[in-house]
């Protein structure tokens, strides 16, 4: 939109490029202008130069900046020629002219604010003041600061004042904040500095002149408190504070962190007693002396180790997910240990996109990659060295896994619908009912190929 802007700025008047640009820069902040000091916004320039006095104007309609061309106003056109600020009353209320000016010094268009009030001295005089220090933030604001200001709502507080810290304006949702964090009810006049606001931090903001958020609690109320200082001139500076209630959003906040720190606590838990039945069964694995039931024991231990690692990397995360590379290479260096013997060098690899699933699916990823993983180790390599690889890619509605190793591959006669290993047949289920995926297996140039899809979560 605001490339559309710049487009018909250059194309409909006499700005140069750097001149065009900056009204595109300022015209960013409309939307937080008008949140704040509920004005509405309008920037305008001449078309051209010539007799007829159009003006372009930048305004915002349903959240999106426009361009429109009208005759300007004979208050419009004088600000412009004398770059002198305006004010005015209107038969609804007021408006506040102020110029923009380029960085040569000339006056290339203004800003409008129209407050729409009773048409009273006091009235005026607030709004003016509101308007004041916006133009000036407007102007002065980096493309860093545009980014992080966001509208306030009518809910939100806002009180302007200046570098002595005396009140210039306080809205209606400050003043009944006013008791609340210890200012002067009057506001108006009054001193920042005898409220229970941190006196150090509105001395940081006005010498230092950098914006300043923080969260305090006041009677079980959690306020943001968004401290923005605007340069008036050479030594007259103000602040806007903007008083925002987030009492309802901290403590969503902190049921939040109390839910997740139970989950990953069951979690946690889940992975100690997993490894506690691996160690008795480890142990009955040692007092054995048939090889049979040791290697049966430990295929059990393997895949309640591949269940516990799920459980212990969820513990670790802010989310119930977990990445796929993530199993993937602690289950490498977990059955490196258990199963590769001390002279073969087995290397292991991870190509392609690193994807993000739930533990539901997690849990059924770690069966299988240990299901594929011991059975190369075992049967596909047995003994020698070789390469163990895993390729994953990022589909439109699925996840596709590549498998592959060097080892010797499957027999002649492998047939995956008549395989009576249990290896081959939980991997074969998981995909199937658990993924709710398919998988193809066979020999490829060297070693077997696992190609295996599953469909991608929400």
């Amino acid at each position: 939109m605001t490339v559309h802007i710049y487009d018909e700025l250059v194309k409909e008047t006499s700005l140069s490029s750097l001149q065009a640009s900056l009204l595109v820069h300022i015209s960013h902040m409309i939307r937080f202008g008008q949140s704040v000091s509920k004005h509405k916004i309008v920037l305008f320039t001449y078309i051209t130069d010539d007799a007829s006095c159009e003006m372009m104007c930048i305004s915002e309609v349903a959240d999106s900046l426009i361009t429109s061309r009208i005759q300007g106003s004979d208050m419009w056109k004088k600000l412009i020629n004398t770059g002198e600020c305006i004010q005015q009353s209107t038969q609804n209320g007021f408006e506040y002219l102020f110029p923009i000016v380029d960085n040569g010094g000339k006056t290339i268009g203004g800003i409008s604010f129209t407050y729409t009030a009773p048409t009273n001295g006091t009235e005026g005089k607030r709004g003016f003041i509101v308007a004041d220090t916006m133009q000036r933030l407007m102007l002065t604001a980096t493309d860093e600061q545009i980014k992080e200001y966001e509208p306030i709502s009518y809910l939100d507080g806002l009180i302007i004042f200046d570098q002595n810290g005396t009140i210039l304006y306080g809205n209606d949702t400050a003043l009944h904040l006013a008791d609340i964090v210890g200012v002067d009810r009057r506001l108006v006049g009054t001193s920042i500095f005898g409220s229970s606001l941190k006196i150090s931090a509105i001395h940081r903001v006005l010498t230092d002149r950098n914006d300043f958020v923080s969260e305090e609690i006041y009677h079980n109320m959690v306020l943001r408190q968004h401290m923005i200082p605007i340069a008036m001139g050479r030594n007259e500076c103000r602040c806007f504070l903007i008083l925002h209630d987030c009492t309802r959003e901290s403590k969503q906040q902190q049921e939040l962190l109390v839910k997740n720190s139970i989950i990953k606590e069951i979690h946690h838990r889940v992975k100690n007693n997993l490894q506690t039945v691996a160690g008795l069964l480890r142990m009955e694995a040692r007092r054995s002396n048939l090889p049979e039931v040791k290697a049966a024991l430990q295929e059990g231990i393997s895949r309640i180790e591949s269940m516990a690692l799920v459980h212990d990397l969820v513990s670790h995360y802010d989310e119930d997910y977990i990445s796929i590379r993530s199993i993937y290479d602690e289950l490498c260096r977990l059955l490196r240990q258990s199963m590769v013997e001390r002279y073969q060098h087995v290397e292991f690899r991870y190509h392609g996109d690193d994807c993000i699933i739930s533990s539901h699916q997690a849990s059924y990823i770690s069966l299988v990659f240990n299901e594929l993983i011991s059975n190369s180790i075992i049967h596909g390599l047995a003994g020698k060295d070789g390469l163990i690889s895993v390729e994953v890619s990022s589909l439109e509605d699925s996840i596709r896994i590549v498998f592959t190793d060097s080892g010797k591959g499957l027999p002649s006669d492998f047939n995956m619908a008549k395989s009576k290993r249990l290896g081959m047949q939980i991997i074969n289920n998981l995909v199937t009912h658990e993924l709710e995926g398919t998988m193809t297996i066979e020999n490829g140039p060297i070693g077997v190929v696992v190609t295996i899809h599953i469909h991608k979560e929400n």
